[in-house]
Protein backbone atom coordinates (compact mmCIF):
# COMPACT_ATOMS: atom_id res chain seq x y z
CA UNK A 1 0.00 0.00 0.00
CA UNK A 2 2.16 3.08 -0.94
CA UNK A 3 1.41 6.50 0.15
CA UNK A 4 1.92 8.05 -3.23
CA UNK A 5 2.78 6.71 -6.48
CA UNK A 6 6.45 8.23 -6.90
CA UNK A 7 8.51 9.04 -10.20
CA UNK A 8 12.05 8.50 -11.04
CA UNK A 9 13.71 12.49 -10.25
CA UNK A 10 16.38 14.58 -8.50
CA UNK A 11 15.91 16.68 -5.48
CA UNK A 12 18.81 18.65 -4.81
CA UNK A 13 21.66 16.88 -5.73
CA UNK A 14 20.27 13.90 -4.53
CA UNK A 15 18.90 11.01 -6.85
CA UNK A 16 15.67 9.88 -6.03
CA UNK A 17 14.04 6.46 -7.67
CA UNK A 18 10.22 5.28 -7.27
CA UNK A 19 11.86 2.00 -5.88
CA UNK A 20 13.39 3.91 -2.99
CA UNK A 21 10.67 6.33 -2.12
CA UNK A 22 8.06 3.98 -2.11
CA UNK A 23 10.11 1.07 -0.15
CA UNK A 24 9.40 4.06 1.88
CA UNK A 25 6.11 4.01 2.18
CA UNK A 26 5.91 0.70 2.35
CA UNK A 27 7.92 0.50 5.73
CA UNK A 28 5.64 3.40 6.88
CA UNK A 29 2.88 2.17 5.90
CA UNK A 30 4.17 -1.32 8.11
CA UNK A 31 4.72 0.58 10.99
CA UNK A 32 1.55 2.81 11.10
CA UNK A 33 -0.17 -0.69 10.74
CA UNK A 34 1.96 -1.77 13.77
CA UNK A 35 1.34 1.38 15.93
CA UNK A 36 -2.47 0.72 15.12
CA UNK A 37 -2.66 -2.90 16.45
CA UNK A 38 -2.04 -0.98 19.90
CA UNK A 39 -3.95 1.81 20.25
CA UNK A 40 -2.60 2.46 23.77
CA UNK A 41 0.50 3.45 22.71
CA UNK A 42 -0.98 6.31 20.85
CA UNK A 43 -3.83 7.71 23.47
CA UNK A 44 -3.72 10.72 25.40
CA UNK A 45 -5.54 12.59 27.23
CA UNK A 46 -8.95 11.73 28.54
CA UNK A 47 -10.44 8.52 27.94
CA UNK A 48 -14.21 7.66 27.94
CA UNK A 49 -15.09 4.12 29.22
CA UNK A 50 -17.98 2.56 28.69
CA UNK A 51 -20.32 1.39 31.64
CA UNK A 52 -18.31 -1.95 32.07
CA UNK A 53 -14.72 0.12 32.02
CA UNK A 54 -13.85 -0.38 28.36
CA UNK A 55 -12.06 2.17 26.68
CA UNK A 56 -14.41 3.17 23.94
CA UNK A 57 -13.21 6.92 23.01
CA UNK A 58 -9.95 9.10 22.98
CA UNK A 59 -7.74 11.18 21.32
CA UNK A 60 -4.58 9.84 19.75
CA UNK A 61 -1.14 11.45 18.71
CA UNK A 62 0.94 9.57 16.36
CA UNK A 63 4.95 9.87 16.84
CA UNK A 64 5.15 12.22 14.02
CA UNK A 65 2.46 14.50 15.97
CA UNK A 66 -0.65 14.06 13.51
CA UNK A 67 -3.48 13.46 15.62
CA UNK A 68 -6.37 11.31 15.51
CA UNK A 69 -9.50 9.50 17.48
CA UNK A 70 -9.58 6.11 18.90
CA UNK A 71 -13.45 4.46 18.87
CA UNK A 72 -13.75 0.87 20.30
CA UNK A 73 -16.79 -1.20 20.78
CA UNK A 74 -16.76 -2.67 24.06
CA UNK A 75 -17.43 -6.74 24.37
CA UNK A 76 -21.47 -7.45 26.17
CA UNK A 77 -20.20 -10.40 27.48
CA UNK A 78 -16.76 -9.34 29.59
CA UNK A 79 -16.13 -6.07 31.19
CA UNK A 80 -13.23 -4.06 30.40
CA UNK A 81 -12.81 -5.88 27.16
CA UNK A 82 -12.87 -4.37 23.50
CA UNK A 83 -14.10 -6.25 20.78
CA UNK A 84 -13.46 -3.60 17.98
CA UNK A 85 -12.16 -0.66 17.26
CA UNK A 86 -10.87 1.86 14.95
CA UNK A 87 -8.03 4.64 15.39
CA UNK A 88 -7.95 7.34 12.65
CA UNK A 89 -5.17 9.67 11.32
CA UNK A 90 -5.75 12.72 10.19
CA UNK A 91 -2.28 13.21 7.98
CA UNK A 92 -2.13 13.68 4.74
CA UNK A 93 -3.43 11.18 3.43
CA UNK A 94 -6.18 10.57 6.08
CA UNK A 95 -6.33 6.98 7.45
CA UNK A 96 -8.46 4.45 9.28
CA UNK A 97 -7.46 1.27 10.73
CA UNK A 98 -10.20 -0.86 11.58
CA UNK A 99 -9.89 -4.15 13.73
CA UNK A 100 -13.25 -6.14 12.99
CA UNK A 101 -14.74 -7.61 16.14
CA UNK A 102 -12.58 -10.88 17.60
CA UNK A 103 -14.46 -14.22 18.81
CA UNK A 104 -13.44 -14.61 22.60
CA UNK A 105 -14.18 -18.23 24.37
CA UNK A 106 -16.16 -18.82 27.34
CA UNK A 107 -13.05 -17.06 29.44
CA UNK A 108 -13.07 -13.97 27.55
CA UNK A 109 -9.85 -15.02 25.66
CA UNK A 110 -9.59 -13.58 21.88
CA UNK A 111 -9.43 -17.03 20.23
CA UNK A 112 -9.97 -15.21 16.55
CA UNK A 113 -8.53 -11.45 15.50
CA UNK A 114 -9.41 -11.24 11.86
CA UNK A 115 -6.93 -8.92 10.04
CA UNK A 116 -7.08 -4.96 10.46
CA UNK A 117 -8.06 -3.41 7.59
CA UNK A 118 -6.75 0.30 6.26
CA UNK A 119 -9.33 2.65 5.03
Amino acid sequence: MALQDWADGVLGSTPLTAARLNERDALLSAALLQLAADPSQLITGAIVLDPGGAPISASVVWPDGVTGVYSGTGSTAFDGAVDAYTVTRTGTPVKTFTQPSVTRDSRGNVTNRPAMTIS
